[in-house]
C-alpha cells in the first residue's frame, strides 16, 4: 500500500494503529478498480462460455423472489434451457425502476410509467397471507379466534406497511396485535412459512407458495396498486438473444400459478376482494 501511494504521489489510506481506512481519493480509486476487476471477470467468463458452448444469462431480481419463486423451479428451467447458465444479480430490497445492467431484470413500474407490453410479468397485488397451521391456531384477520392475539409481520421502512394496506384495502386491523419487523422480505416470508404470523404477500413473489398452499390468504381483502412488475431486457442485451426466451418462460410460469390459484377457493387467495388504489 505504501509503494502504491509513493508511485502515484497521493495519500490513499489513513492509518490509526492497526486500523486502516480509505481516504476520499482512495475510495474513488477503489470503486474504479472494483469495476475494472468485475469487467475482467466477465470477459474471462465469456471466453470460457464460448469454449464450452454454454449461454450465460444474468438475471436481476430480488433476493426474496429468487429464494421463494425461482429457485424451486430451477429443475424445470434446466429442462427447458439445457444450454443456459442462469446467473443472478440479487437485489436485497424492492426492485424499483432502476436501470437494468443485467441481461434481464424484473422492475416495478408505477401506473404512470409505461413498459413494453411483452415485458409484463404480473400486476402488483398485495394480500395478507399466512401458513395453514397459523390460521388453524389463530383464525384469519376477518374471523379471528377468540382470546387469540394476531402477530403481524412487516418490513421496516417500506411504503406499504400494515396501516397503509389496511387504509387502502378497507381492512380493519385487530385492535390488539403483536408485530415482528424485518428488513429483508425473504426472511419475513420465511417467518410466515414457519407459522409465526401474517405477512403482506406480494403475488409476484408468493404465487408459487399460494399455488402449492404453503401460504394461504389470511383475509378476503387485497390490493391492486395499478403498478406492474415487468421483465426488462438490459441495455446491452442483443435483440433476439436467449434472454428473450427466458423472459417468455418466466412469464408463462407465473401465468400457470395464477391459473391454479384462481381455482383454489377462499383461503387459497385470489378469490378475495381486491381493491384498486
Amino acid at each position: 500500500m505504501a509503494s502504491l501511494e509513493e508511485a502515484i504521489g497521493v495519500k490513499l489510506f489513513l492509518r490509526s494503529g492497526p486500523r486502516v481506512r480509505l481516504t476520499t481519493r482512495g475510495a474513488e480509486l477503489s470503486g474504479l478498480m472494483s469495476n475494472s476487476f468485475d469487467a475482467i471477470e466477465k470477459l474471462i467468463a465469456s471466453w470460457k462460455d464460448k469454449e464450452s458452448g454454454r449461454k450465460p444469462v444474468l438475471l436481476s431480481i430480488s433476493s426474496s423472489m429468487a429464494a421463494h419463486w425461482l429457485i424451486p423451479r430451477l429443475f424445470d428451467f434446466r429442462l427447458a434451457f439445457p444450454d443456459v447458465d442462469l446467473r443472478f444479480e440479487l437485489i436485497a430490497g424492492g426492485v424499483g425502476q432502476s436501470p437494468v445492467r443485467a441481461d434481464l431484470g424484473l422492475r416495478r413500474f408505477p401506473e404512470t410509467a409505461k413498459a413494453p407490453p411483452e415485458s409484463h410479468f404480473l400486476d402488483e397485488i398485495i394480500q395478507p397471507v399466512a401458513a395453514l397451521d397459523y390460521i388453524k391456531r389463530m383464525g384469519t384477520l376477518d374471523q379471528p379466534r377468540r382470546n387469540r392475539t394476531h402477530t403481524l409481520i412487516t418490513l421496516s421502512a417500506h411504503w406499504c406497511d400494515w396501516d397503509t394496506f389496511a387504509r387502502l384495502a378497507g381492512l380493519e386491523l385487530p385492535p390488539n396485535h403483536k408485530t415482528m419487523v424485518f428488513s429483508d422480505y425473504s426472511v419475513a416470508l420465511q417467518s410466515a412459512l414457519n407459522g409465526q404470523g401474517i405477512v403482506l404477500g406480494w403475488l409476484s413473489v408468493t404465487s408459487r407458495l399460494l399455488r402449492y398452499r404453503s401460504l394461504l390468504a389470511a383475509s378476503d381483502k387485497g390490493l391492486n396498486t395499478r403498478a406492474t412488475f415487468n421483465f426488462i431486457l438490459g441495455d446491452q442485451t442483443p435483440v433476439g438473444s436467449i434472454a428473450g426466451d427466458v423472459r417468455e418462460w418466466l412469464c408463462a410460469e407465473v401465468g400457470k400459478d395464477v391459473a391454479k390459484i384462481g381455482k383454489g377457493g377462499r383461503l387459497h387467495s385470489f378469490e378475495c376482494h381486491v381493491l384498486v388504489s
